[in-house]
């Protein structure tokens, strides 16, 4: 068996590589939250450096840090999702990882400014991408087998 990618493929590489770089950024985020707050590693947000903020900063850096956090714990998901998504319909997964990121840079800028509620709107359109891939994933593989 082999598999032939078409030169569309690089859409979904792209989102994916660029998803990357957008953990990166948000991770350098929570870096300059660290020095400002003065909360070291490892301490992730309720460690004994954090324990010594007031609680409006306490808030603060746990909003940056839980960002951050929510996108390391999701990332190989929509990598894999995008690029599986990307072998049946290369341009609509490269359009649904660039949506997803759009969500994430929602759903981060959100979560800074407003705490968890500020997260909403980005959560569900990065959830939307997520799942609209995931469906493709499937609905594409029983193509294939029936």
């Amino acid at each position: 068996m082999s598999i032939t990618l078409s030169p569309e493929f690089a859409w979904p590489i792209l989102a994916a590589a660029a998803m990357g770089f957008q953990l990166v950024a948000i991770g350098a985020g929570v870096g300059a939250a660290r020095k400002k707050y003065k909360v070291d590693y490892p301490d992730m947000g309720s460690g004994r450096f954090a324990a010594k903020l007031n609680d409006e900063d306490w808030v603060a850096f746990n909003n940056v840090q839980r960002s951050h956090q929510n996108y390391v714990e999701q990332i190989s998901s929509a990598q894999i999702f995008v690029l599986l998504t990307g072998l049946f319909c290369p341009k609509f997964a490269g359009f649904l990882g660039f949506v997803y990121i759009a969500g994430r840079q929602l759903y981060a800028n959100g979560y800074r400014a407003s705490g968890p509620e500020g997260r909403r709107a980005g959560a569900i359109l990065f959830n939307i991408s997520l799942l609209t891939m995931l469906l493709t994933i499937v609905y594409s593989c029983l193509k294939l087998v029936l």
